[in-house]
């Protein structure tokens, strides 16, 4: 006989944490950002800071932005090989903006 304590699994920690997408061409928009992930589930907001070539992406489905990390990382998007990554790590483009940002250089 087998309990349930034998089968029970804890419930996945939430995971709250964007997709960043790395080397994109600055002519790619949203429109074709929203395209190529939302093949992956239901995209809740893309964040594209201005003359960056990276951009956040945000699913309704956290989970769904693991399933795009992982299908699309390498891939070409807009005539270049792009790098998708989980979102809570820190890049160096990233920081860059993020520097710029704190300076008021924007």
């Amino acid at each position: 006989m087998t309990t349930w304590q034998a089968t029970w699994k804890p419930p996945r920690p939430v995971h709250h944490n964007p997709a960043v997408v790395l080397d994109l061409e600055k002519d790619v928009d949203d429109d074709a950002l929203k395209q190529a992930f939302s093949k992956y589930g239901k995209v809740e907001n893309i964040h594209r800071p201005e003359n960056e070539t990276f951009a956040f992406i945000y699913y309704q489905d956290k989970y769904d932005a693991e399933k795009a990390t992982l299908s699309l990382d390498g891939q070409q998007l807009g005539g270049r090989q792009v790098r998708v990554r989980d979102g809570k790590k820190v890049f160096k483009e990233v920081s860059e903006w993020r520097s710029k940002l704190l300076q008021g250089q924007s």
